[in-house]
């Protein structure tokens, strides 16, 4: 089962020049610290009206910010449930890596996914940045249940 993001929306961001980095913004790897305030990894489980409980567990995200506004996320995750009455089995971690473009306006980052390399499906995603820390929030699907989720992620040197 394949995890579902989407997106807040925000006004357009034109694109900086494509052969430097945007003014404060370093072209580095970026790792998740915390969702929602919370250390990783997080974890969320929603029940829906049949009782069928579905947990969702979001263990690392790394963000490498490129040359030519380009980006790579690779996100690890765990998804599971259980019917009513059952034990939730821990499923095996498994991985999603995305390619795009971002663009920059201020310090306001939008992420546009390439649904030929990894983003199929992933809409636009909008955020922010400042020094070596950039935050973006996100929808995610948890069985029937949509969640808005904010993840926060420091630049790391020793990454990509």
């Amino acid at each position: 089962m394949a995890l579902v993001l989407a997106a807040a929306f925000a006004a357009q961001v034109p694109a900086q020049t494509p052969t430097q980095a945007p003014a404060g913004l370093a072209l580095a790897s970026y790792v998740s610290v915390s969702v929602n305030g919370g250390k990783l990894p997080s974890t969320d489980i929603a029940t829906d009206p049949h009782g069928t409980r579905y947990l969702v567990e979001f263990d690392e995200l790394v963000l490498a910010i490129r040359a030519r506004n380009e980006f790579r996320a690779s996100l690890r995750y765990r998804q599971s449930l259980a019917e009513k009455g059952a034990a939730i089995r821990r499923e095996p971690i498994q991985s999603m890596t995305v390619y795009g473009r971002y663009e920059v306006r201020g310090n306001a980052l939008r992420f546009v996914p390439d649904p030929k390399r990894g983003g199929k499906g992933i809409e636009i995603l909008d955020g922010t940045f400042t020094g070596n820390r950039i935050e973006v929030p996100f929808w995610y699907r948890n069985g029937q249940v949509s969640r808005r989720a904010q993840v926060v992620l420091r630049r790391d040197p020793s990454r990509f």
